[in-house]
């Protein structure tokens, strides 16, 4: 029986592929990580407050989100935030060119829903009293944000919002630094 070398050399050729091919499928491709909760310190630090923020991925160079703002600190002795309640839904726009970053400069426009109190002043009694409000802000930020190997973030950003239907006080600030997790 006279074997073909030919044969033998196709089918060792054909092995090797398939042992290369299969070698390669079974490596693990690193993974995408398209939404990330982070949490706000400077509210922690400065106010009896907690901010949450919630970033889903839309590509590698935007995302959007929503965050809740909770102050709580009862009288009117709040720093510099006047809100009691805040919900801000907000999209963010990267400046970064690495693929599936997120991260680096941003900028980002929002919009809020907002509960508070503050100071009214009456001008004729020359006294001040307290009044509740409930209304929707817009602003803007920018900011920056590093990601580390194991996906911990780390943020920092400043902004400016107005109060679309309140008069007293109508500009607040946005500060920020976060911790967070991607998953």
């Amino acid at each position: 029986m006279k074997i073909n070398l030919q044969y033998i050399s196709f089918f060792l050729l054909f092995f090797f592929l398939l042992f290369v091919k299969t070698g390669y499928a079974q490596e693990t491709e690193e993974k995408i990580h398209r939404q990330e909760i982070r949490l706000d310190l400077f509210q922690l630090i400065i106010l009896p407050g907690i901010e949450v923020s919630y970033e889903r991925f839309i590509d590698s160079q935007s995302s959007w989100g929503v965050s809740g703002f909770i102050n709580f600190d009862g009288g009117l002795e709040r720093g510099y935030r006047f809100e009691t309640f805040e919900l801000s839904p907000f999209y963010r726009l990267y400046f970064q060119n690495k693929k599936n970053s997120n991260e680096g400069f941003f900028v980002q426009p929002f919009v809020s829903l907002t509960q508070g109190v503050y100071d009214n002043y009456d001008g004729s009694n020359g006294y001040y009293s307290e009044s509740d409000y409930f209304g929707f802000a817009a602003g803007a930020l920018i900011g920056r944000k590093w990601v580390n190997k194991l996906k911990y973030t780390f943020e920092i950003h400043v902004g400016v919002g107005r109060f679309l239907n309140f008069e007293e006080g109508s500009a607040y600030p946005r500060i920020n630094f976060a911790i967070g997790k991607r998953f």
